[in-house]
């Protein structure tokens, strides 16, 4: 099971940490790599992110990602949240579902179905000059 948490200590420090390197030199953006699969290996992946109640990007390194893009809204998911995915494989498969997790979630939590996963790599943003 993957899991998202880290202590708000934690995510206050990666904030600060994010907003010192905002210079156009460091900045990148997500962008697909090929065509979209049904499974990534389980061992590949080194952590998630959730985005918002249809996106979660599965991260392979800090260049790297899965993008998935659910069929359908997950209610109950959010932005930062843990998930727990349901698969009985060492894949993990667009067949396959993932759980919403929060403080006080019982066995009977919606689950979620998930869709293919979008290869995506990380690209530094072009340099625009200014006009004039």
């Amino acid at each position: 099971m993957l899991k998202a948490a880290l202590p708000i200590s934690a995510l206050l420090l990666l904030a600060g940490c994010a907003s010192n390197n905002d210079s156009p030199a460091n900045r990148t953006v997500w962008v697909e790599d090929g065509p979209p699969v049904n499974c990534i290996n389980r061992n590949q992946v080194r952590s998630f992110r959730v985005i918002d109640d249809r996106t979660i990007d599965f991260e392979r390194n800090r260049n790297q990602a899965w993008r998935n893009n659910l069929p359908m809204r997950c209610s109950g998911l959010t932005f930062g949240q843990a998930i727990q995915i349901n698969s009985r494989t060492s894949q993990i498969c667009s067949f396959d579902s993932i759980t919403p997790r929060s403080m006080g979630s019982g066995p009977n939590a919606m689950r979620c179905q998930l869709g293919q996963f979008q290869p995506m790599k990380r690209v530094p943003v072009p340099e625009t000059k200014p006009a004039g």
